[in-house]
């Protein structure tokens, strides 16, 4: 039964790997094996990495949230770069804010992130962008038990998650099935990625917004992929390695825990959709005049009505 998985497995990443002429299937092969044959969700040990450029009083929103609203919270790397000096103090005065949060000034996007990586011992992990939100509560004890190589688990995904905000249109909900071989808690849903409505949020398991992912196993396939920068990284994932995660289940809590606030771009890889309420230029002018985004007010809402929402402030 193993061995027959691993096939399955190894005939899915097959395909794009050779592609793109990557040549890891024997890493994989023994990766799998290993894990595999061990307990894939026997230890629960978890850490987050967050993305992040010039958007100190998003992120500051960001991590702030992530302290309320998550129960049991795990260790967060930030791996941020900014434009200029003025960005750049903003980042030294978060620094102060959150002292338990490990920083780390991006030099090579790639390296430093494969770096990282390297350092982390904990046997799962999940990715933010600096952009999100925790729009309500949760616990992660909910969500570590289970083994990331038989589901996909995600908090952006929610029975409110009806519209796909980067295509700008409306996105059918999968179907929800009942759970084949391990206990969902209540309040929490699980679907088949690969019956989803297909280009849909439903159908896209590698996202680097709350997805949650073995360690190991995404170390090694983000080794191998060629990516400058998050928006690149998340779609080289998604080209070569969806065929093996679209086997997965997909698992999420009935609402939307988290959500991505798109007001800004930052990024130079991909001119993304979005709304263009605040520049990072005028949010960081906010920020220099000892504001914050009064992010609680975003609490509740669904995350149709939390992504596209203005910001309102408060003195910090």
């Amino acid at each position: 039964m193993i061995k027959q998985r691993i096939k399955q497995l190894i005939r899915g990443i097959a395909k794009p790997v050779f592609r793109k002429e990557i040549q890891i299937i024997p890493a994989i092969t023994a990766l799998y094996q290993e894990m595999m044959l061990g307990n894939g969700n026997a230890d629960t040990s978890c850490e987050a990495i967050v993305f992040s450029k010039d958007r100190a009083m998003q992120l500051h929103a960001l991590l702030s949230s992530y302290y309320e609203q998550v129960s049991h919270p795990v260790k967060l790397t930030v791996l941020y770069t900014t434009s200029d000096e003025r960005h750049f103090r903003s980042y030294e005065e978060l620094k102060q804010l959150f002292k338990d949060v490990h920083f780390i000034r991006e030099q090579d996007f790639k390296r430093d992130l494969e770096n990282l990586l390297e350092s982390i011992t904990s046997a799962k992990l999940f990715f933010m962008t600096d952009d999100g939100l925790f729009i309500d509560q949760f616990d992660l004890q909910d969500i570590l038990p289970f083994n990331y190589f038989e589901v996909v688990p995600s908090v952006i995904k929610g029975m409110d998650l009806t519209y796909c905000y980067i295509q700008g249109k409306e996105q059918a909900l999968p179907v929800f099935i009942q759970s084949a071989g391990f206990d969902l808690p209540r309040g929490m849903k699980c679907w088949e990625w690969s019956n989803a409505e297909e280009g849909s949020d439903w159908a896209y398991p590698l996202s680097l917004d709350t997805t949650f992912y073995n360690t190991r196993e995404i170390h090694v396939m983000i080794k191998q992929a060629a990516y400058k920068g998050p928006n690149s990284l998340e779609s080289a994932l998604h080209e070569l390695y969806a065929p093996v995660f679209l086997q997965r289940k997909g698992i999420c809590y009935e609402r939307s825990k988290y959500v991505n606030i798109v007001c800004n771009v930052v990024n130079t890889e991909h001119a993304n959709r979005n709304t263009g309420k605040h520049s990072t230029e005028s949010l960081l002018k906010k920020w220099e005049e000892g504001y914050r985004i009064k992010y609680e007010a975003l609490y509740g809402k669904t995350c149709g009505e939390a992504e596209q929402s203005s910001f309102e402030f408060t003195v910090r």
